[in-house]
């Protein structure tokens, strides 16, 4: 079994596939599906096996420190790096401003000096528009790290390597599901109500309320 086939056979054991419904994600884009890692971090023996798999597409690349995006990306950055046997750190959301539904990703707890000169593989569960890749890679270029690649579990069809800076670009599977500025997004899928169990929903909701 390719880690292709078996990464999808991991989401659909963990009931981790969404459609036909309206999701909001962190950048504010609407889509009718969404694939849900919630349901499969509290499966700690799939999330190993998922991690274990990531290492072995990335162990070319030869970082010397894994690094994700909180909060998914954290759980991806330190299975992987005990996986590795290297250190794992993560990014955290400042404070949102306007009409952002969350902060932009920064280094906490002296993190930044962990990534420093050296070479950092960024990592993430789900890459859907590369938001939070990209910020990561803004913060560990910032703390001075040198980035050898971004490596996910799922990508879900909506960008290249080119789009997160042209750096190796390393996935199990891809899933695609399309989403769009919400005034591009198809109407029949605004129509829907926003579903604020699942991605950034509630946040967006909350958001449109207050501004």
């Amino acid at each position: 079994m390719t880690p292709a086939e078996r990464t999808e056979n991991i989401l659909r054991e963990a009931h981790a596939i969404l459609e036909n419904d309206h999701f909001v994600s962190i950048n504010g884009y609407h889509g009718a599906g969404w694939i849900d890692k919630d349901a499969i971090n509290p499966r700690l023996p799939l999330v190993s096996e998922l991690c274990s798999m990531l290492w072995d597409s990335a162990i070319d690349l030869q970082p010397e420190i894994i690094c994700g995006p909180a909060e998914g990306g954290l759980i991806v950055s330190l299975w992987t790096a005990s996986h590795a046997g290297l250190p794992g750190v993560f990014v955290e959301h400042e404070a949102a401003h306007g009409r952002e539904l969350r902060g932009r990703f920064i280094f906490r707890r002296g993190y930044d000096r962990w990534v420093a000169d050296r070479r950092v593989l960024i990592v993430d569960d789900i890459v859907n528009t590369g938001h939070s890749v990209r910020q990561t890679a803004q913060a560990v270029s910032a703390a001075g790290g040198g980035i050898v690649g971004i490596a996910c579990y799922v990508d879900r069809g909506n960008v290249t390597a080119a789009d997160l800076g042209g750096h190796p670009y390393r996935y199990l599977l891809q899933w695609k599901i399309p989403s769009w500025p919400e005034a591009e997004t198809p109407p029949e899928i605004l129509a829907r109500p926003v579903n604020t169990r699942y991605s950034h929903g509630a946040e967006y909701l909350a958001r449109q309320t207050s501004t």
